[in-house]
């Protein structure tokens, strides 16, 4: 392969990225073309994404619109942004954008069909000697009308398994990549792919519950790859994309201090980090402030909770759709939220904090600053960790905390000893427990919340700040309603509190209105931070 890497920085220039930051933040659009890919085959789409990243980089030019919350967020929070929407669509996306892009093209990287993760390695490459991805059709096909050459063909390296691909591009990408992110991305995924070119990171897709050798790859296991993988990063890198299996990927990227982003399926990442909201959206601490709410002997209050507020692409796609639920503002809900939204894509969190309702309350996590498990991350590294998620969770005025957490049987990722002791992601240790919360008081830390998979619910105070073991994980009315029923008939001390943590995949707040209406008078419904400062009163 030909060296025409810039050796001289892997970070690319002109991108703001100061060190308190998880993600770089692109210089501000002054002009969008908009280009509607929606359709494109595979292959074009791959094209085109590559291409995209190296336009976009450090300054977005163009918005790709890959399905339909792409025209709604374009029309929501980016229409003072100039815009031109091209008339090609699809397919015939490429043919416009290869000739209005074609100077800042070197050449095309051609990936082996082969092999499907080729397409990541390819995507290295294309980031590092800026050229496109192509597959050896397309190759021929652009050929034929422009004159670019072809630098890498990944056909002629004769990769046998994903693991040998990616110990190669361990040892002859990493150094000319990103040290400040690295990602797991499907092959298949295009989503997030431009702004893993327009930044130059190193990308892999490895099964983390593998751990049989691959004798293409001198025996070594997917698993012990992709530790190695992440011991080349220094602790605090932000993790990208998503697992194969996420309880035990996210403990390895905790073992290595590298918190997580969800964002496989987030578009146009380079342009949400670029722009900020028209207005400064007063805090949500300046609603939910201090609450005096005092708990009545007999009753029984319930709170609910969505889940996979962490989540960067729920946030973008389908927490916009159960928000946009008319019944939301009607019934008091909580929403996990990731605390570095407002860093990370301001215009995003402007949205939600500025549309959200006295009903509405915002909660950090899972489980801080970024997706991790308390139990495998390395001591000497907690602290900063939870420093930045207190910075993280003022930016946002949050004041609870949901925190996940897994033992070893559960993160090992082999099914038949990840299924002997379920924990339901409860966070246990009190030692741990008990250093959030004195790390994150001073920050306004007012409650945590913990677990999502038991059906008995627990709480105590730690230091004056209730700690509270979800009810959960709840995917329907008729479940969530059977487990607070149950819970409220195997409790019998009154008051009592229940925070039933609510899958946000297949509940929304009509499906919720469905469930106060089914428990009817016998239960009080409070927001999560009500139920929490009760709980604490009670307790006392």
């Amino acid at each position: 392969m030909k060296e025409i890497y810039d050796t001289n920085n892997a970070e690319i220039i002109g991108l703001g990225w100061s060190n308190n930051r998880m993600l770089p933040a692109f210089q501000t659009p002054t002009h969008l073309d908009v280009y509607d890919i929606f359709g494109a085959s595979p292959d074009t789409q791959l094209t085109i994404t590559t291409l995209v990243g190296l336009v976009n980089r450090p300054q977005p030019q163009v918005y790709l619109v890959m399905g339909g919350d792409e025209e709604f967020w374009r029309n929501e929070v980016f229409m003072h942004i100039p815009q031109t929407v091209s008339a090609a669509k699809g397919n015939a996306a490429l043919a416009a954008l290869l000739q209005q892009y074609k100077d800042i093209i070197q050449g095309m990287v051609i990936y082996d069909p082969k092999l499907t993760d080729s397409i990541n390695i390819a995507t290295m490459i294309a980031a590092l000697q800026g050229s496109i991805v192509v597959s050896p059709q397309q190759a021929s096909i652009i050929a034929t009308i422009h004159a670019f050459p072809v630098l890498t063909d990944l056909r002629t390296y004769g990769w046998q398994s994903r693991a040998q691909a990616y110990d190669w591009a361990l040892h002859n990408l990493r150094a000319n990549c990103s040290s400040r992110l690295v990602a797991g991305l499907d092959p298949k995924n295009m989503n997030l792919r431009p702004f893993l070119v327009a930044t130059r990171a190193f990308i892999y897709f490895l099964d983390s519950r593998d751990y049989l050798p691959d004798f293409n790859d001198n025996l070594t296991s997917e698993r012990h790859l992709m530790n190695e993988i992440l011991a080349t990063f220094p602790v605090g890198t932000t993790h990208l994309g998503w697992f194969l299996d996420e309880s035990s990927g996210v403990a390895l990227t905790s073992k290595a201090a590298i918190p997580v982003l969800a964002t496989d399926n987030f578009t146009n990442l380079e342009v949400w980090s670029a722009v900020q909201p028209l207005s400064d959206t007063p805090s949500q601490q300046s609603v939910h402030a201090i609450n005096t709410a005092v708990p009545e002997d007999e009753k029984v209050y319930v709170s609910f909770t969505f889940s996979d507020g962490d989540n960067l692409q729920y946030c973008q796609h389908h927490m916009k759709d159960i928000w946009r639920d008319s019944i939301r503002g009607e019934i008091p809900i909580g929403w996990t939220i990731a605390p570095a939204l407002r860093q990370l894509t301001p215009t995003l969190a402007d949205y939600y904090q500025h549309s959200a309702s006295s009903n509405d309350e915002f909660i950090a996590g899972p489980s801080g600053a970024g997706y991790m498990f308390p139990s495998h991350w390395p001591s000497e590294q907690l602290p900063d960790f939870l420093q930045k998620t207190g910075e993280r969770m003022q930016d946002m005025g949050l004041t609870l905390l949901e925190v996940l957490d897994t033992q070893w049987l559960e993160s090992s990722g082999i099914p038949v000893l990840s299924k002997l002791i379920p924990t339901g992601m409860i966070f246990f240790n009190e030692e741990l427990q008990q250093q959030f919360v004195q790390a994150l008081r001073p920050s306004g830390l007012q409650g945590m919340l913990s677990g999502a998979g038991l059906r008995h619910p627990s709480w105590k105070v730690i230091d004056s700040i209730p700690f509270y073991q979800n009810l959960g994980l709840a995917g329907s009315v008729k479940q969530t309603v059977d487990m607070i029923q149950r819970a409220i008939a195997d409790n019998v001390q009154r008051p009592l509190f229940l925070n039933v943590y609510i899958l946000a995949w297949s509940m929304n707040p009509t499906l919720i209105k469905q469930v106060v209406q089914q428990l009817g008078e016998q239960c009080e419904i409070v927001l999560p931070s009500t139920l929490l400062a009760m709980l604490s009163k009670a307790q006392a």
